[in-house]
């Protein structure tokens, strides 16, 4: 099956509680990427790991049950993009197969991520390639800043592509390519679709099963996004206007969305800070509306959350309580039945951002089609 959305979410609680809020048709429709973050000084310094002797295993442990605990009985794309290329656990195995063979125990299918960036490390590359994967296996080839660089080389690019794929005796129609643009707050549209169309162009011929793009134009800081405290503004969604430029411009090349969800590649992974301002991110049509807050530091700290969420619900822009748990958790709020900290709104913004891609994406196709048909018939 190819998704309608696939989103690069963290493989952090806050995500995990708003994937499991998900519609039961939008997950079905859904092929999340989840990305293990980096073990920081929030994990070696957590107390349910004080005295572990074996950090890297127990971490890994946690964040696999996690993404099992609700995405069990279902197909994931799971990454250590953030990881070392060679790292391994305590007792010496690579990270990878012990990630994709732990999920596959707990029930996840897991779609293994081919790291293009990594492949020349030989520790990665063996690891893959010795990772037990049924015959008929899909794989995802994610292609980051490093591989958009090469592709500026078209024969060495492709040329490392073939070896890759040979390598790991892969047929290219059993495999996805990821276009990951990662954090693109500096870089045009006119850009993105420049690179993006000289890649699709240049893999067309090998076959793959489709292309995926993505991208976060979330600025990692909310003064980045709203100059002005207690105000709203919008950012533009550099990402979907992408994907659809790129749908309208080959439309017979399967091309899927895909994002970073509500929080950028290079967000600050656990990390709390009593500085943080009060903030709601919602997705709208090609923007965020962000409503922006203060420091939670300074009066109103918490409670200025009900002002935000009254300011949302009083806006053109709310879809509405039964749009998606998160819409309902915003009502709730506006109404002072609850409050939430930073992480309860990362789960609040990324169930409804979940629940508004799948349809406008859908909607997108679907007036896509029937410009198609009105053009065929004139």
């Amino acid at each position: 099956m190819i998704p309608t959305y696939v989103p690069l979410l963290k493989a952090l609680k806050s995500e995990f509680l708003a994937v499991a809020e998900m519609a039961r048709d939008d997950a079905r429709k859904t092929l999340p990427l989840f990305e293990i973050s980096r073990i920081g000084k929030n994990i070696l310094e957590a107390k349910r790991f004080e005295g572990c002797t074996e950090i890297k295993t127990a971490y890994l442990n946690e964040v696999m049950s996690g993404i099992a605990s609700v995405w069990a009985g279902r197909i994931a794309m799971v990454d250590a993009y953030h990881w070392a290329a060679d790292a391994t656990i305590e007792n010496g195995e690579h990270v990878i197969p012990y990630i994709y063979s732990t999920l596959n125990t707990l029930g996840v299918e897991v779609v293994p991520v081919i790291g293009y960036d990594r492949w020349e490390d030989e520790s990665y590359s063996l690891a893959l390639r010795s990772f037990d994967v049924p015959h008929d296996s899909n794989y995802c080839l994610r292609l980051d800043s490093t591989a958009i660089e090469d592709s500026a080389e078209p024969d060495f690019f492709q040329e490392n592509i073939e070896t890759i794929l040979d390598d790991l005796r892969l047929d290219a129609g059993r495999c996805s390519v990821l276009i990951d643009f990662g954090d693109v707050t500096n870089t045009s549209v006119e850009v993105l679709t420049a690179k993006a169309t000289d890649i699709v162009d240049q893999l067309k011929s090998f076959g793959f099963k489709y292309f995926i793009t993505s991208g976060c134009s979330l600025p990692k800081t909310i003064d980045a996004a709203v100059k002005k405290v207690d105000s709203v503004g919008f950012v533009l969604r550099r990402e979907m206007q992408l994907w659809q430029t790129l749908r309208q411009s080959a439309p017979a090349t399967p091309i899927i969305y895909g994002d970073y969800g509500v929080r950028g590649p290079n967000t600050n992974e656990g990390v709390r800070s009593k500085h943080t301002n009060g903030k709601i991110r919602y997705t709208i049509d090609k923007q965020f509306f962000v409503v922006r807050g203060h420091s939670m530091s300074l009066p109103g700290k918490g409670e200025q959350m009900y002002t935000l969420a009254e300011t949302l619900v009083n806006s053109s822009h709310y879809m509405g309580e039964p749009f998606s748990w998160g819409d309902k958790r915003v009502a709730d709020c506006s109404r002072k039945k609850i409050k939430g900290g930073a992480p309860q709104w990362i789960t609040i913004d990324t169930s409804h951002h979940l629940a508004y891609v799948v349809s406008e994406v859908e909607e997108f196709e679907r007036s896509a089609v029937m410009a198609a048909t009105k053009r065929a018939l004139n």
